[in-house]
């Protein structure tokens, strides 16, 4: 959870961060304790971290809840089965009261001139205001043409959380968050400071309709989500490369749209072919072989594979071992027999570098430039071996991204139909206060209704193709 930014500008600037603090767990007072104790009874402890417990030597509690006038966050050294031992309490609490293990207590505020620069603390480390719903910092020098971002800190570990992401007096970008949950709590009555309607709540209220609409478009290649001419590097020696982390869907093309290779190869600038992975088995004749079940050192006479099924067994055997770097070749290596129980290939001669872990090593493979590819596992696989002339060449692709999660107020939003989730949020925000609401609320089905009817109207912008066999 990272804090969340308002700011606003009169004379300087006036920056608001809401209260909403990672809880580890909760109890409750069992007595009346008066100002200036350090012994706090409680029903149970049993959740709450021991201090006496490497690596803590402290815990922070929050006693009663943030708000109340009688909140506070004290240190805690030592627990017992029913309380804790603390620094002097400052204010009385009551019986009933809310205990709670949190993981911070404090507030930096960092700011620059620019929203890629450099950032520097602004005034001394300030304490939560634990009796407030937000704590509010000023920067009486501050300007509208400046970035913050805040984070919390632990003051007796010295742990502080990620930073927050950027923002400035002017810098909500109208496709925003912000741009949706403003107006919504405005026209609802909501404040700033409501602990329960909270901005984390409404940022994952948008987060939420994201996905529902998402889920009901899902498969469909929208514009805003696209990476094209995005670079692979290709390991020589290696029949495929990893797709990237965000791409949508990795199991089969569905989220990519093409591959190609470098303008000086053979084939460029035709793009490679895409095939479904039952053509593929037909046509790729290099995925004989096994992967190395350990490391393998210099001048070896065996190597331990995870299967040696595809190797022939002859006094004469070859094998090609894939490169793991891209100052590396191929490497030929020569072989006398195989062990079926073992899985080793044996009379080992060749070996000139050390082979790591998880190294492809193939019999009789096909290497020479791909022509097609087909994509499962999160891989693009090629049909045939790339050869050492393409060592750290890179294969292009264009692909559709998943979409990110929304973490903050700032956070664009490119989709062109993002004011439909307004309806959402609208839903959400009531079913917060009464649970008891039902699936005929009107927000929620006027929301439903735009998102079927922008199903009902999609344009991509780019053409699909259907394979039927």
């Amino acid at each position: 959870m990272n804090p969340q930014i308002k700011i606003t500008n009169n004379i300087g600037n006036t920056i608001v961060i809401p209260n909403e603090l990672d809880i580890k767990a909760t109890t409750y007072m069992s007595s009346n304790i008066a100002a200036g104790v350090i012994a706090v009874p409680v029903d149970n402890t049993a959740d709450f971290t021991d201090p006496a417990a490497p690596p803590a030597d402290s815990t922070l509690l929050l006693l009663s809840s943030i708000g109340a006038e009688n909140a506070e966050i004290v240190v805690s050294s030592a627990n017992s089965a029913q309380s804790f031992t603390t620094a002097a309490t400052a204010l009385a609490h009551n019986r009933g009261d809310s205990v709670r293990e949190v993981k911070w207590d404090q507030i930096e505020l960092h700011k620059s001139a620019t929203i890629d620069g450099a950032y520097v603390l602004v005034g001394a480390i300030t304490t939560i205001f634990a009796t407030q719903q937000s704590t509010i910092l000023y920067d009486t020098a501050g300007t509208t043409g400046e970035y913050y971002k805040v984070r919390w800190v632990n003051s007796v570990t010295s742990d502080t959380s990620d930073f927050s992401t950027a923002i400035s007096v002017t810098a909500y970008p109208e496709n925003s968050v912000n741009s949706i949950i403003k107006p919504v709590r405005r026209a609802m009555g909501i404040s700033d400071d409501d602990n329960r309607i909270t901005a984390d709540f409404c940022i994952s209220a948008v987060d939420d309709a994201r996905k529902f609409t998402h889920g009901k478009l899902y498969g469909i290649r929208h514009a805003w989500q696209q990476e094209f001419e995005f670079p692979i590097k290709m390991l020589a020696g290696s029949n495929y490369v990893s797709l990237p982390d965000n791409i949508d869907f990795s199991e089969t093309d569905r989220s990519v749209l093409a591959a190609r290779l470098l303008v000086d190869n053979i084939l460029t600038p035709f793009n490679m072919r895409y095939i479904d992975k039952r053509t593929w088995n037909q046509v790729a004749f290099s995925v004989m072989g096994g992967t190395t079940s350990g490391s393998t050192a210099i001048g070896a006479t065996e190597i331990t594979l995870d299967n040696v099924g595809d190797f022939p067994d002859s006094a004469s055997g070859v094998a090609y071992v894939a490169t793991a770097d891209y100052d590396e070749e191929i490497e030929e290596i020569a072989y006398t027999a195989i062990d079926t129980t073992t899985n080793q290939l044996t009379g080992v001669t060749g070996i000139t570098r050390i082979i790591p872990t998880g190294t492809r090593v193939w019999s009789r493979p096909t290497i020479s430039q791909p022509i097609y590819y087909t994509v499962f596992e999160d891989k693009l696989y090629f049909d045939r071996i790339v050869p050492d002339s393409m060592q750290g060449q890179n294969v292009y692709i264009d692909y559709y991204k998943k979409i990110d999660e929304v973490v903050s107020l700032s956070a664009e939003l490119p989709e062109h139909y993002r004011e439909i989730y307004k309806w959402y949020l609208r839903y959400a925000i009531k079913y917060r206060k009464d649970t008891s609401l039902d699936a005929k609320d009107p927000d929620l089905m006027k929301f439903e209704e735009l998102v079927q009817a922008l199903f009902n109207n999609l344009y991509t912008g780019q053409e699909s193709t259907i394979i039927t066999s």
